[in-house]
This record gives structure tokens, sequence and C-alpha cells, in this order.
């Protein structure tokens, strides 16, 4: 993920029911930030990872939020808060630091959509998990704050399609003109020689 430039991640309950030591770990090598506003110790309202980064972009500041879905069984040390509170938290801090607020959650879209229409100052929210509908870019109700998926993933093939998102950001930091699509990826696209080089470092 260092390789391919990621900017910013949500952890997600995969990721939690790891333990502890070696989320941090995780967090330690990656050279971007591993977000949560509502992951926190158990016990405590203390949070794990950070809740927002920010970001530079052609003169625009942009914050990134990440929210944590439920996970489906206890994790051991963490608690996951309720994602809907924790933006309604966090949402008016970033909103007065940045021109453009984008909510990154491993949600899925029914609840990323709810999320942007229930919670004032969101512009955009990427969500995920399979099986999402509809296909394109959708403005909340209320808010009109801009939601999609990151993915369409297959069953058993997760990471065979990507979504991508065209937008055009305004002075004001407002975003316009949207356009998501799911992208195929398959053994059309060539392979990055600086992956592979490291993919085949770890094969024996």
């Amino acid at each position: 993920m260092n390789l391919m430039g990621y900017q910013a991640m949500v952890l997600g309950p995969k990721d939690l029911s790891l333990g502890l030591d070696l989320v941090q770990q995780r967090m330690q090598e990656a050279q971007f930030p591993l977000l949560s506003a509502n992951a926190v110790f158990s016990g405590s309202q203390e949070l794990i990872a950070a809740p927002f980064t920010l970001l530079d972009l052609a003169g625009h500041r942009l914050a990134i939020l990440g929210l944590t879905r439920h996970p489906d069984a206890p994790l051991t040390g963490i608690q996951v808060l309720d994602p809907q509170t924790a933006a309604a938290h966090y949402v008016p801090e970033v909103r007065s630091l940045a021109d453009t607020v984008i909510v990154l959650t491993n949600q899925d879209y029914r609840a990323g959509l709810a999320l942007a229409g229930a919670v004032e100052g969101i512009d955009l929210v990427v969500a995920a998990l399979p099986g999402q509908l509809p296909t394109y870019a959708v403005r909340a109700a209320g808010t009109n704050a801009l939601v999609v998926t990151a993915e369409q993933p297959l069953l058993r093939h997760a990471g065979r399609r990507v979504g991508r998102l065209e937008v055009q950001l305004g002075s004001d930091g407002q975003l316009s003109g949207e356009n998501w699509e799911s992208v195929s990826l398959g053994s059309f696209v060539p392979d990055d020689p600086e992956m592979q080089a490291l993919l085949s470092s770890f094969q024996p």
C-alpha cells in the first residue's frame, strides 16, 4: 500500500481482529495515516488511531475522516462506537479546518447513504462492501452529499474491480460534475515493475 501511494485508510473490523499489537505495528509501518474516529481502547474513550487527516490539493485543503463499521464479533481490547455519533462529533471540527470533508468508511452503501443524509457538513462519503447499488454517484437527500462505493467486488473475488470517481473541485471546495464507475482489473492491465519486484521478494 505504501508503494501504491495510498494517502489514507480507515481501519476495519478485520484489521482490528488482528489484535492491538499487530495493528499498531502496521500503523508504524504505513507511510500514510490509518484512521478511525470511533475505534477506542476498551473501557475508555481513547481512540486507537487518528480520527482524520488533512491533505492539501491544488490550493485546497481536504479533510478525510475515518469511520469503522461495527464488527460481527467482539474484539479483544477494542470497542467500536457508533459511527454516526462519531461523525456528528468530528465533522464540525474538520469542517472548520478544511474546504472539503470526505468520509472514508467500511460501512455498506446504505449505511453510508444514511450517514450522509443525517450529518451536515460532509461533501463525500466513500463506502464499501460487496453487492451495493446503485452503481453511480448519488446525492444524499437533505444534505446533497455525494455517496459512492470504493469497489463492487464479486463473491470471493475482491480486488478485481475498483471504484473510480471523477469530480470537479470548485474554488469554494464544493464538488460537482461527478462521474463514478466500477473499473475492471485483470490480466489485460500491465504489471507494475516495482510491484512485481516487491511481490517476487515474498515468494520462495
